[in-house]
């Protein structure tokens, strides 16, 4: 059974809404390196392309912009879990 990793999630969906590698980890604490390797590693699960990469942008490829109305569904769900779960 294949899992989706929140932490993996949630940096996806800091690139596609800061459209930004670097500035998505600059947010997550971490290094582009380790933001770029967790989104091939999302991509190598789902067996889809989510970003295009270039030097200069980067963008949501249909698949990715698909995934993300589900990945913001996810971590909505998350969110409420985790706050119900709390006291």
């Amino acid at each position: 059974m294949t899992t989706l990793d929140i932490p993996t999630v949630q940096a996806f969906l800091l690139v596609a809404d800061l459209q930004s590698f670097t500035r998505a980890a600059e947010v997550l604490g971490t290094t582009q390196a380790g933001v770029s390797m967790k989104l091939q590693r999302l991509e190598a699960t789902l067996q889809k392309r989510l970003v295009e990469r270039s030097p200069r942008s980067v963008g949501l490829t249909a698949d990715g912009a698909t995934f993300l109305i589900h990945a913001r569904t996810l971590m909505e769900a998350h969110d409420r879990a985790l706050s119900g779960a709390m006291p």
